[in-house]
């Protein structure tokens, strides 16, 4: 499943934002992480600033059958196997920031993260197991960025990245189908025990790529207690080139001759831009507010299609939508400012137009996020931040049909429970 923004959209880029459900990320002067959500805030850093940040991420997703079938075609037979298990699986997430004051007006900042990823794995005999097993897709960014500092109060910067995807997809195959569609004789099938889902092989996708991009913002203080943000983080093209294995079982070798086949495979896809809008205000010594919202361009994600070097190409439609995420969050200070406690609230669409376009890879859903955090001043240079968060999802309905006549029709029932610890070191 997502880990762990809508679509496949990681915002786990500061643990600092997730206790206030990220909703102070464009006007944050506060970690390292304003070189991923807004470089115009860096030239606001006095010396040099280190932010070390790791997530763990927990997240549990539930398929229930209810209608799951072959094709009407083929019969319409009920789909055999259970329904998978919990597919989340247990994932680490690491981010690292660097920014300098060159001068007076600008600083220099560089960030390591993952912007995008999913993760999850199910049991290799259920129901949609010619749909999805394995899926696993992660993005590692570098983003070295400039900022300059154009009066007191206003600020503008921009990075460059370099992006590198690495993906695992797994599934089976039904040589039963394969037999029929290839002989269109039903009796000859049988004869070597090829009717549909009695003959599964298993294919395995792996492949990764290098993608560019670009993410500007630009940061203005209307005083010391009020701030605003807005930034812009480009798309990157993906042109994904690895190898596709297919696994023969021995009776359905009259169709190919052999029990092994490989492939190159091929695929394109872009991960979108997006914008950040948002600020900030101090109205008391003890308490902060803070707002944003995201707009995601998902609509660029109309298909996955992976190409083979000998076999025909696979082709799943997804057809997402453009999204919006909202989120609002609350700082509590000390009378000593040695501790900081916050809250936040964020709601985020998910871009799944409707049950035949959620894909079991991807059994996204909107979600609500429930936040809660805190920064104590270890040293007068040095503050350490932990965060847990809580996303309450939206139950999704499935009603897909697979590239190999199986329709996989059910309900997931999901959450996602988040923990982070960072810590800042200024000098």
């Amino acid at each position: 499943m997502p880990v762990l923004g809508a679509g496949i959209a990681v915002m786990e880029q500061s643990v600092k934002e997730l206790g206030q459900a990220f909703s102070g990320a464009p006007t944050n002067v506060d970690d390292g992480s304003m070189v991923f959500f807004n470089p115009g805030a860096m030239s606001q850093v006095r010396g040099k600033l280190v932010s070390v940040a790791g997530y763990v991420i927990a997240p549990s997703a539930t398929f229930q059958n209810s209608a799951s079938h072959m094709s009407p075609a083929l019969g319409g037979a009920p789909l055999k196997g259970g329904n998978g298990g919990d597919s989340g699986n247990l994932v680490f997430i690491p981010n690292v920031y660097y920014v300098q004051e060159l001068t007076k007006r600008v600083a220099f900042g560089f960030g390591f993260n993952t912007p995008f990823g999913t993760s999850n794995s199910y049991h290799s005999d259920w129901k949609g197991r010619y749909q999805a097993i394995d899926s696993e897709i992660f993005t590692f960014n570098f983003n070295p960025s400039l900022s300059f500092k154009v009066t007191e109060k206003f600020s503008v910067g921009a990075g460059f990245n370099v992006q590198y995807l690495q993906s695992r997809l797994t599934n089976a195959v039904d040589f039963g189908v394969a037999c029929l569609q290839a002989l269109h004789n039903l009796p000859g099938c049988a004869s070597q025990g090829l009717l549909p889902q009695t003959a599964d092989g298993h294919a395995s996708l792996k492949g990764d790529s290098v993608g560019f991009g670009y993410n500007f913002g630009a940061f203005y203080a209307l005083n010391q207690d009020t701030r605003f943000g807005v930034s812009y983080r480009s798309r990157i093209a993906h042109d994904v080139h690895g190898n596709a294995n297919l696994s023969v079982p021995s009776n359905a070798m009259l169709l190919t001759g052999r029990g092994s086949i490989d492939n190159n495979a091929f695929t394109s896809i872009t991960l979108p831009d997006n914008v950040l809008f948002g600020f900030s205000h101090r109205f008391s010594p003890r308490w902060a507010i803070s707002a944003d919202a995201l707009w995601t361009h998902w609509s660029l994600v109309k298909e996955l299609r992976t190409n083979f070097s000998s076999a025909q190409p696979d082709v799943q439609n997804l057809k997402w939508d453009d999204t919006w995420r909202y989120a609002f969050g609350v700082n509590y200070f000390s009378d000593t400012n040695k501790w900081i406690f916050r809250t936040g609230f964020a709601y985020d669409q998910t871009p799944v137009p409707d049950a035949q376009h959620r894909s079991a890879r991807i059994p996204d859903s909107s979600r609500y996020w429930l936040t809660a955090g805190l920064t104590y001043a270890l040293l007068k240079n040095v503050n350490i931040h932990a965060a847990y968060a809580h996303l309450f999802m939206n139950d999704a309905s499935i009603n897909n049909r697979g590239s190999t006549a199986s329709y996989l029709v059910g309900q997931y029932s999901e959450q996602i429970n988040i923990g982070g610890l960072q810590l800042d070191w200024r000098f």
